[in-house]
């Protein structure tokens, strides 16, 4: 009589196989799921881009109070302001609160639903001037 022949794999061999497969996909859903969280930040940058210099530019011009005698009286609050032409989206300005100093670090931080959820982050140096037309025209 011929011995038989054992064909097929045994059961550890079958449970190793499936353990090293089921790390592997586990490695691959974790980066879809990190690369789907790039891609949503890359996509809020991109609608943001385009309004961010305009944004910046209006704060600095837009950013002191002035009091009756055209004498800078204190930082506007910027709180929950709508991006113009990014819609869906606001802005908070957050500045170094250092008394009169002529130039203060202050932070553009842009959301859509909720203001502890940032989507991006823009710094800049806010000088503690107001722009000649404006003064002119008695702006407050």
């Amino acid at each position: 009589m011929r011995p038989r022949r054992r064909r097929g794999f045994t059961l550890v061999e079958v449970l190793l196989a499936m353990a090293i497969f089921t790390l592997g996909i586990a490695a691959l859903m974790g980066m879809f799921q990190f690369g789907g969280g790039m891609e949503s930040e890359a996509r809020a940058y991109a609608e943001l881009a385009p309004a961010m210099e305009a944004v910046v530019a209006e704060v600095k011009a837009q950013a002191w109070r002035l009091d009756a005698s055209g004498s800078i009286a204190g930082l506007r609050e910027y709180k929950g302001v709508e991006v113009p032409g990014a819609p869906g989206y606001r802005y908070d300005l957050q500045a170094d609160p250092d008394g009169d100093a002529p130039l203060r670090r202050a932070v553009l931080v842009f959301y859509r639903s909720a203001a502890d959820k940032p989507v991006a982050r823009v710094e800049f140096l806010l000088p503690r001037q107001v722009p000649a037309l404006r003064r002119l025209r008695g702006e407050g």
